[in-house]
């Protein structure tokens, strides 16, 4: 292999958006004096609305998102099945709100919830299902329609999702959010936003996102505590993130072809059958096999390759949620999170780079398999 020089390649770069329109972006919103649930927030909203051809509301963040979702669903007293992987903070969301949360085993290749989640969602569950840093599992639509047909209530996480079908993931539940964070694919400042099926629940996000102006909602019972609607700033960064996607997903399937003749062509295992290469990606993960990905992770930080794990543990491993830990929870869990690795994946990312992190990655397995 030749030796490359050292450089430092981060995890992840946001996608660059207009400097020049940008600026003068901010410049009238400054003029304007509306930074909040202004024009900007009114634009985002419309133009997601129309790719998907479903009522869109602009929140604050991706866990507002989720949890103006819950409280429109009424999440109270109910089961949600939630990924056993998933962010902590999305269970402790659920037991906040009065939810029961329940892990469910995921798929090794779509690193979404199994087929089998049918067997234990009834009539009155929620189901947040996930689509892990961006992957559409294969089954995902049908088994997301299978637990609608059955009286559960769906809500897909795509706050990874990069969207770019518009009957796509985030169309077959019952509603929807993307994050807008700087972490992910669509990155700006903050901001979120829910896609819903019905124009009822998305007016009842659209009232609920603020506290401030509804004492209506408030004689009628309604308990508002804090503003979770986004800041125009956020939303003018936003709109042209959303604006530019289509571009953002060529360049990242770029990247993906340059890992596939750098790295996948060596050890094709390494991304493991059925999970496929998709444009919807915000990461890009492989699979270890029988190393685990603590082991491989120092000597690429030692050539300046940030990389990342998906999750540590299981989120009912956490001491506050410990007892919403499920006896029929795969005991392979903890395996899988170990060996999934998140390589460094971005619009900005350059074959060099790339080949330069396949390299090491390639360098580094083989040494702990002579070691």
């Amino acid at each position: 292999m030749n030796d490359l020089p050292h450089r430092e390649v981060p995890l992840w770069k946001p996608p660059r958006i207009d400097r020049a329109a940008a600026l003068d972006g901010f410049a009238t919103l400054l003029d304007s004096g509306r930074l909040r649930a202004g024009y900007r927030t009114a634009e985002l909203e419309s133009q997601i609305g129309e790719f998907f051809d479903r009522p869109a509301v602009a929140v604050g963040s991706g866990m507002d998102a989720l949890e103006l979702l819950l409280e429109a669903f009424g999440v109270r007293d109910r089961r949600v099945l939630i990924p056993a992987h998933a962010f902590q903070a999305i269970p402790a969301l659920v037991v906040r709100l009065g939810g029961h949360p329940v892990p469910v085993p995921i798929d090794p290749a779509g690193l979404a919830p199994q087929p089998g989640i049918l067997e234990r969602a009834g009539r009155r569950a929620l189901v947040i299902w996930i689509h892990h840093t961006g992957i559409a599992a294969r089954h995902a639509r049908a088994t997301i329609e299978a637990l609608r047909a059955r009286g559960a209530t769906v809500i897909e996480d795509g706050a990874y999702l990069l969207p770019t079908d518009p009957d796509g993931p985030g169309t077959w539940g019952d509603a929807a959010l993307l994050s807008f964070a700087p972490t992910k694919p669509m990155s700006a400042t903050g901001g979120a936003a829910v896609i819903t099926r019905t124009q009822e629940i998305a007016d009842l996000i659209w009232v609920r996102r603020t506290h401030s102006g509804v004492e209506g909602r408030w004689a009628e019972g309604d308990v508002l505590l804090r503003n979770r609607s986004p800041a125009e700033t956020d939303a003018l960064l936003a709109t042209a993130q959303w604006q530019q996607r289509d571009r953002t997903a060529q360049r990242l399937q770029d990247v993906q072809h340059a890992y596939t003749e750098a790295l996948l062509k060596h050890r094709p295992e390494l991304l493991p059958d059925g999970r496929d290469p998709q444009p919807t990606w915000g990461r890009y993960l492989v699979d270890l096999g029988d190393r685990i990905s603590a082991q491989v992770r120092p000597a690429l930080s030692a050539h300046g390759i940030a990389t990342s794990v998906t999750a540590a543990r299981p989120w009912a491993d956490y001491p506050a949620l410990a007892p919403y830990r499920s006896l029929r929870e795969t005991p392979d869990l903890q395996p899988l999170l170990d060996r999934t690795l998140a390589l460094p994946y971005h619009p900005a990312l350059s074959p060099e780079d790339v080949q330069h992190v396949a390299e090491r990655l390639l360098e580094a397995l083989d040494h702990q398999e002579k070691s």
